[in-house]
């Protein structure tokens, strides 16, 4: 099997490298989980964030598929410009940008941003590859499909939606060494265009047989199919709306556990950077995940001493 290697702002990552951690921090006050909020505080918060944190996500506005939480482009750009050139200046780790919007991108690649996360994978707005190639920044797809097909394995329309955008970057000149692929775990289908629109109900992919939230799992105990494609797997199930109704419960405060035994079971499965809201406690989670990847790679019938985690 080849071996995956990439960069995401800098930061090395793939095979044989420790899991990288992305730390959200929003200054959307509509996003789902509250605790990632921070609007007058950014900096100081990213700042914590930081200590256990590899590279730090910044996003302006929400992009939880079932809220109403849509703003025009120029109140998200309003809102990052407010805060990015100070986190550009005083952070030491990489800073990327979560936004699917060419204008928000243009402004936050030339601000210092060096990555852009792009929810869409490149689909709403195609010509954000060719602002990412510009800059020669990295980029984070995630995979949506502009429609349903029942009947699929989820897998296989993941890896056909990440396959379309992967090529679609390649052709606009974006370096495929700075491209991490994404599942899109609690995405459904892409929006028709760059309006409010939710989604919810059960099959929020247009096939009956599975469930939103079922999807979302499956994904997770599958994702070392997405090694096909070559580039390196950075996934966020960080307190998501599949961990809750597995849970039962109805806040993101309550699944914490879950959010981490979630994001170890990535790393199981071939995650080699996790998206957080937790770094801290993820930090310390994916550690432990790598460790057992590394023995069983080795083959070793006994654990004996293993080595410090640092």
């Amino acid at each position: 099997m080849d071996k995956i290697e990439g960069e995401l702002g800098g930061v090395k990552l793939g095979d044989g490298r420790p899991v990288r951690i992305m730390a959200v921090l929003n200054i959307s006050p509509e996003s789902f989980y509250k605790g990632s909020v921070a609007l007058q505080n950014a900096l100081e918060r990213a700042l914590e964030l930081e200590k256990h944190s590899d590279i730090i996500d910044v996003g302006a506005m929400s992009t939880a598929p079932y809220l109403d939480s849509w703003i025009p482009p120029e109140k998200e750009l309003e809102r990052l410009k407010a805060v990015l050139p100070e986190l550009v200046k005083n952070l030491k780790v990489p800073v990327s940008v979560d936004t699917y919007r060419p204008q928000v991108a243009a402004y936050a690649l030339k601000a210092g941003a060096s990555i852009i996360n792009d929810v869409t994978g490149g689909k709403l707005y195609p010509d954000i590859c060719r602002i990412v190639a510009d800059h020669g920044a990295s980029a984070v797809l995630v995979a949506r499909e502009r429609a349903a097909r029942p009947g699929a394995d989820p897998v296989a329309r993941v890896l056909d939606a990440l396959r379309e955008s992967l090529e679609h970057f390649e052709k606009c000149g974006v370096d495929p060494r700075r491209v991490a692929v994404d599942p899109g775990i609690g995405f459904p289908l892409l929006p028709p265009r760059d309006e409010p629109h939710t989604v919810r109900g059960e099959y929020r992919h247009g096939d009956e047989r599975w469930p939103w939230w079922r999807w979302d799992l499956y994904l997770v105990a599958k994702l070392e199919r997405l090694r096909a494609l070559g580039r390196p797997i950075l996934v966020g199930v960080s307190r998501k709306s599949f961990l809750r109704r597995i849970a039962g419960v109805e806040s993101p405060d309550e699944v914490l556990p879950a959010s981490l035994a979630a994001e170890v079971a990535a790393v199981l499965h071939g995650a080699h950077a996790v998206r957080t809201h937790n770094p801290r406690e993820t930090r310390q989670a994916v550690q432990l995940a790598q460790r057992l990847v590394e023995l069983l790679q080795e083959g070793q019938d006994g654990v004996g001493e293993l080595p410090r985690l640092v």
